[in-house]
């Protein structure tokens, strides 16, 4: 399997149950969302709006990178939390630099609807899993997606500071199918 093929199966819609643990308050949140993922392409509007605001150059030199135009993953997400808690709705964008040599490997930038942008990396491993890491002054997170079926996926990731684990989560994810019409 390589990447292409791994986000075939990643995009969708999903329903997703979560749990977090938060190590040095000793607490756990729980938490479900409906989260729609989307594979765009170069040309979308919403890309070539990003491309223009942040200076991506989506040419095949493709400026930071130097490789071939960059998959882009859109995701979406409305959540309910623990009792008590505000709700929560969002979206993001993925962009995938494959490298060159090695569709398995690669750079990642993410862009959140507050227009954060984090820089990271990918590797889809052996095990067909998708490990996704970014690393950020003191802050390294690394994210785990792995598919149990073509309609369960689950993830995991840490979050660590000053080199200490802060945060896990782990997701179960469902994937919504449509039933097809006799």
């Amino acid at each position: 399997m390589d990447i292409n093929n791994f986000l075939d199966k990643f995009v969708g819609d999903w329903f997703s149950q979560r749990t977090t643990y938060h190590l040095p308050q000793n607490q756990v949140d729980n938490a479900k969302a409906n989260v729609t993922l989307t594979l765009l392409t170069a040309d979308d509007s919403k890309i070539t709006q990003l491309a223009n605001q942040y200076h991506f150059n989506l040419d095949l030199s493709l400026g930071a990178f130097g490789v071939a135009a960059p998959l882009v993953l859109a995701s979406s997400w409305d959540n309910s939390p623990d009792w008590g808690k505000p709700k929560q709705t969002g979206e993001s964008l993925m962009l995938i630099f494959r490298s060159e040599n090695d569709l398995n490997k690669g750079n990642i930038v993410r862009i959140t609807n507050s227009s954060e942008i984090v820089k990271g990396e990918y590797v889809l491993a052996e095990d067909e899993s998708l490990i996704l890491r970014i690393i950020k002054d003191d802050q390294y997170l690394e994210e785990r997606i792995n598919f149990a079926s073509d309609n369960l996926r689950l993830r995991n990731t840490i979050f660590k500071h000053n080199n200490q684990v802060r945060q896990t989560c782990f997701y179960s994810e469902i994937k919504r199918v449509v039933k097809k019409e006799d």
